[in-house]
């Protein structure tokens, strides 16, 4: 009998070997080479010939899917509401090798309440079962409430957000307070959820049309899928304010509008659009640069750099022009940086460091320069994310044929603090002052705009991104890995 047990074992790991590659010849997805058998509490049955599994965490219900041979990295969407309704994307993504996630917070209509009994799932699926750390959230009508919300409180976890039909605003839906219908006795439960009465809830500020800016800092792109004659979730009063808001910020949206359709049905008869929007804009790294002007988009090297690299990667620039080391904290700038919980931030500062720029910005490059930076990495590890410091890179200052840098003492700090702290550093003062010794005066003002001895243009900035690159140290093969071919 124990024989017979040990025989049927190895025959299902060699059929899941064998349809593992059979897979592997028509899915681009990259798959792992082997199954590993899932371990989660509850009922086993099937969704769609693929298995699931339904168990309580945290007292509540939760069904997690699995695909038959898992993509590299473990990616999972997480649906919000009405599981198993309109299921096509969510089977073409087990197709490709993605996990299937869902966890009931029904009449919590995203609430402080439900976004926390969220963050306990993620934890449980990213700890203990290792599922990325980025997945992709789907939410259908009322689930609109809980993916906008949780993503606004975790912006640096999600890859991508697709709304279906989605509630943006619950004064609208189940309010229905517009032209809508409304929910009826749903609007209570929702006040009831949030804690308020209801003309608190008018004027609150808690909906996933409000306060978008810590999504669009973090570029997450959103997709909505509407119906234009919707009457349940009308969409000039959801995705059309979320839409506007979103773009004003510079937030990546799109909108697919089903000419004709209400509120159902939900997605997509044909979802190859939706299934695409989630494998495109998966994030398997994030990066954040934490620097003064000479680092942001405009004046810097930040999108040069950030274009490097391939799709699967989240660069977000929280630099600011004028920011010192010390002044970039005091702002408020650097806790945004840390809520982005990256996989890396590069941290670069001096130039408004050196005397004459006021006390509130200037700092000792032998003392208050070096706590700054260190305080940084020690910041920046305690969120798990890994600090990479980069020295300033030289203005173009020359004396007698030579650049004659004011930022030497700043650089020097920078690298008695990687030693120190055992922090990767990109000597990029070192390989700047290098560049433009070469280039002379003259040749380097191609760099620059015209008359400015401090920042970049597009050249420029591509010749910094050069230099950064080309200064990766060995601790940073892994970074390496995700430029562009």
């Amino acid at each position: 009998m124990k024989s017979q047990n040990n025989v049927s074992v190895l025959s299902k790991e060699y059929s899941c070997i064998l349809f593992a590659y059979a897979l592997s010849l028509f899915f681009p997805v990259p798959f792992t080479q082997k199954c590993v058998a899932e371990t989660f509490p509850g009922k086993v049955s099937q969704f769609h010939s693929f298995p699931r599994y339904d168990f309580e965490h945290g007292g509540r219900r939760c069904i997690v899917v699995t695909p038959r041979v898992t993509a590299d990295g473990k990616p999972w969407i997480w649906r919000a509401r009405f599981f198993g309704h309109e299921p096509q994307t969510d089977i073409a993504l087990l197709n490709q090798g993605y996990h299937v996630a869902y966890t009931d917070v029904a009449n919590l209509f995203g609430s402080p309440d439900a976004v926390k009994i969220w963050n306990g799932f993620y934890d449980y699926l990213t700890k203990s079962h290792g599922f990325h750390a980025r997945p992709a959230l789907e939410g259908m009508s009322r689930g609109g409430l809980i993916i906008f919300n949780w993503a606004k409180v975790n912006p640096g976890k999600v890859s991508c957000i697709y709304g279906d039909a989605p509630v943006c605003d619950f004064k609208s839906w189940p309010g229905g307070k517009g032209t809508g219908k409304g929910g009826g006795g749903a609007w209570q439960t929702c006040l009831d959820a949030y804690g308020l009465t209801e003309a608190e809830a008018l004027v609150a500020r808690v909906n996933p049309i409000d306060g978008l800016q810590a999504l669009a800092t973090a570029r997450v792109p959103i997709l909505n899928v509407v119906g234009d004659a919707d009457v349940v979730v009308p969409v000039a009063e959801n995705t059309a304010i979320l839409e506007k808001r979103y773009a004003e910020m510079n937030g990546p949206i799109q909108v697919i509008h089903k000419a004709g359709i209400g509120h159902h049905p939900h997605s997509l008869k044909e979802p190859k659009p939706i299934v695409d929007f989630v494998l495109s804009h998966r994030r398997d790294l994030a990066i954040v640069l934490a620097g003064d002007s000479t680092v942001t988009d405009s004046a810097g090297w930040g999108l040069a750099f950030a274009e490097r690299f391939g799709s699967n990667v989240g660069l977000v620039n929280l630099a600011k022009g004028g920011a010192s080391s010390k002044s970039f904290r005091d702002a408020g700038y650097w806790a945004r940086c840390l809520k982005q919980k990256p996989d890396f931030m590069f941290i670069q500062f001096g130039h408004n460091d050196c005397p004459g720029k006021g006390p509130k910005r200037e700092t000792d490059p032998a003392t208050t320069y070096r706590q700054n930076l260190e305080q940084y990495i020690a910041d920046a590890r305690a969120i798990g994310a890994k600090p990479v410091l980069v020295s300033p890179m030289t203005r173009r200052r020359f004396k007698d044929g030579k650049i004659d840098s004011i930022l030497t003492p700043y650089a020097e700090a920078v690298r008695a603090v990687a030693v120190k702290t055992g922090t990767p550093i990109i000597d990029l003062h070192r390989s700047s002052v290098e560049l433009f010794n070469q280039l002379g005066d003259e040749g380097s003002a191609d760099l620059c705009p015209k008359g400015d001895r401090t920042h970049f243009n597009r050249k420029g900035a591509e010749k910094m991104s050069d230099l950064l690159i080309t200064g990766f140290p060995a601790e940073l093969s892994e970074l390496a890995s995700f430029l562009k071919k």
